[in-house]
């Protein structure tokens, strides 16, 4: 076993057994989402450890609006919701296999053929764009609205570009987190991406001589993008290499508690809104889940033989 694993999982069995803090030193704060979180890294590390699963889906579903079937933590906000919901789904998905509650989706997506983030000026931030499109496509998925799936995709294709999908173009590392939303989206409904096969091979140009910018999210992002040019067999030896120095990179966040915090001297202050932890340098379950996941493509792509298992995200 590769050390980051035994440490991580050690790390993992004393946020259990503290009812699923965000860190060893406390913060119970935004319970839905820490169990939420929790549920991925039980579903990456299932091969060398079972967790408890029956808490898990009791907190989440706690949190479950009895009348419109979204999971809301003291929030009001919309997009929080959503996220929030489509985390949790992930987590019952993770947990428990294709049966999920349902959304009554019509509460947020009120006319199908006017959808609230498919306009041109939310497409100026292809990171925030693509989440929400990411979240419409997973709770189609989940009701197998094949119908809707194909008129979502359709009009994606308004904002296409050769290296990624927006409006006007962006930085570059928001272009590629935004790609990164898009594509956990497709994943979702099993798209085929041999059909994007030009598109990524110029993604992948654009990103093969970069290096991600730091942070939890920005790591797990470019991973996550970098790692559909292997899918297709494209410049495979290089992605491979590429990642392999985001691996010995994403080892630097680990903390001697086991965890990985989401920048290398600070875990994650809010989630949604909501005050999570103070921001120390230590392991915090944001930063971890981001982390093993990018590891977990990492596994994947270069073929390194973890015994990790890839969670529904």
């Amino acid at each position: 076993m590769a050390a980051w694993i035994d440490n991580t999982i050690e790390f993992l069995k004393k946020i259990e057994s503290n009812n699923y803090m965000w860190t060893l030193n406390g913060y119970s704060n935004a319970k839905l989402s820490a169990a939420s979180l929790f549920s991925k890294c039980a579903k990456i590390f299932q091969n060398y450890h079972t967790f408890k699963i029956s808490p898990l889906n009791n907190i989440i579903l706690r949190f479950r609006h009895p009348e419109i079937g979204f999971y809301i933590d003291k929030t009001s906000s919309r997009d929080d919701i959503i996220a929030e919901s489509r985390q949790a789904l992930s987590a019952l998905y993770n947990n428990n296999g294709k049966n999920l509650p349902p959304v009554n989706m019509s509460v947020f997506y009120t006319n199908p053929r006017d959808l609230y983030f498919m306009k041109d000026m939310i497409w100026n931030n292809p990171w925030n764009a693509g989440a929400q499109l990411s979240h419409y496509l997973f709770f189609l998925k989940s009701q197998n609205n094949e119908e809707l799936i194909e008129m979502v995709l359709r009009e994606l294709e308004r904002y296409q570009k050769p290296d990624g999908w927006y409006f006007s173009r962006p930085a570059d590392h928001v272009r590629i987190n935004g790609i990164m939303k898009i594509f956990t989206g497709l994943d979702i409904i099993e798209y085929d991406y041999s059909k994007l096969s030009d598109i990524i091979h110029n993604i992948t140009d654009s990103m093969i001589d970069k290096n991600p910018e730091s942070g939890g999210c920005n790591i797990y992002d470019f991973v996550y993008v970098l790692s559909k040019a292997i899918k297709i067999g494209y410049r495979v030896e290089e992605c491979r290499d590429k990642l392999m120095d985001i691996y010995t990179i994403i080892l630097d966040y680990q903390h001697k508690d086991g965890g990985f915090s989401y920048n290398k001297d600070s875990t994650t202050k809010h989630m949604y809104g909501k005050l999570i932890t103070k921001g120390k340098a230590c392991g915090g379950m944001h930063g971890t889940t981001l982390m093993c996941m990018a590891l977990t493509y990492i596994n994947e792509a270069c073929e390194l033989g973890l015994n990790l298992n890839i969670p529904v995200s």
